[in-house]
């Protein structure tokens, strides 16, 4: 794999985990009701469902390069196109004076059902469904082994993506109050919108060897 390759996937994952989202919300509300080290289970479990959609658009890879001569051509476009949905999204995001809202939750919950609730959350997420079938296969080079290049690409989604949950579960109660002023998370939307729409012109551009 190339460096430029993963530096690029590495940069698109980080916007996405650092977004604000069902996901977010949910690691706050762990991490405000249950504590940091709890929330590391929120953490496997958002790692765990995204690996399996990983898992799912990779064995997937091969049936549409093999029929679609232009097949990188079009997940290169469809990607750009999702990343620039996004950050449209974002931008024209109206500023809500409820905020960012936790509901509200138990104060005793077992590892199970929490893991089973950032598992939901992350199999059903609309960004990262829209990734890993629009955006990730075109990280992978066929011309080299793919196996290496997933094991690359799986760790790195994981550490991010893990590391965002806990940023967030640990920082709960410091960020959730600020969270709730609109005008503040207004802005931090237009910043997202502008990276996502940033990238989208850096992918489409981008050539394919």
């Amino acid at each position: 794999m190339h460096f430029d390759t993963w530096l690029l996937f590495s940069f698109a994952v980080l916007m996405i985990a650092i977004s604000p989202g069902t996901m977010a919300v949910l690691s706050m509300n762990h991490g405000i009701h249950y504590g940091k080290k709890r929330s590391l289970i929120t953490g496997l479990g958002s790692v765990s469902a995204a690996m399996l959609l990983m898992l799912a658009s990779a064995l997937g890879l091969g049936a549409i390069l093999s029929n679609a001569e232009y097949g990188f051509v079009i997940l290169k476009w469809c990607g750009g196109a999702y990343l620039l949905f996004l950050g449209i999204k974002l931008l024209l995001s109206k500023n809500k004076q409820q905020g960012l809202l936790l509901a509200q939750t138990k104060q005793q919950a077992s590892s199970k059902n929490m893991f089973k609730q950032a598992f939901t959350v992350g199999i059903s997420n609309p960004k990262d469904l829209l990734f890993f079938s629009a955006l990730f296969p075109q990280f992978i080079d066929m011309s080299l082994p793919q196996v290496p290049q997933l094991l690359i690409l799986a760790l790195t989604w994981a550490i991010i993506d893990f590391s965002f949950v806990m940023i967030y579960a640990s920082l709960a109660n410091v960020l959730a109050p600020k969270l709730t002023e609109s005008q503040k998370l207004h802005w931090f939307d237009r910043f997202s919108g502008a990276m996502f729409i940033s990238l989208a012109g850096l992918l489409v551009t981008r050539s394919n060897e």
